[in-house]
């Protein structure tokens, strides 16, 4: 069951650029992800919090990074929406039957120790990566570095 809507990530070619404009729209000011705890590899991130809603900002780090490619192909704009479920197994075997395809077989453990998570694939979602996540402990914002 889905429990809260948690974030929603837009993949940016100079972060540094929309954190800028983010941070003037918004009125405030982002914390980042930790390095280790960002589930794309060669990402970088920053997350400005509304509510209990992440808006996250994403960039590449690498040319092969997921989010590269993506940004080569569609341009900035949403990459992710994720949800929280009370059962991320559960939600995947359901969806499955209607049709989702996902990142992996299985859900991926967060490497602060606080969640496991999956990603239903763009091309079964009308282009665009939705994410279905399970905490426990602290909760999303363990993966926040405070500035």
């Amino acid at each position: 069951m889905i429990k809260r809507f948690l974030q929603v990530s837009i993949a940016v070619q100079d972060l540094d650029a929309a954190i800028e404009k983010y941070s003037n729209v918004l009125g405030t000011t982002p914390t980042f992800v930790k390095p280790e705890a960002v589930m794309f590899p060669g990402v970088k991130a920053a997350v400005f919090l509304v509510g209990d809603v992440a808006i996250t900002l994403i960039a590449s780090e690498r040319d092969d990074s997921l989010v590269a490619e993506v940004l080569k192909t569609r341009g900035e704009g949403i990459f992710l929406m994720c949800f929280e479920v009370s059962d991320v197994e559960q939600h995947m075997k359901e969806l499955v039957e209607r049709g989702v395809r996902f990142l992996k077989d299985q859900p991926s453990p967060y490497p602060t120790g606080n969640g496991k998570s999956n990603y239903g694939l763009p091309d079964s979602l009308h282009g665009v990566y939705v994410g279905f996540a399970q905490f426990w402990g602290e909760g999303p914002g363990a993966l926040l570095v405070k500035d």
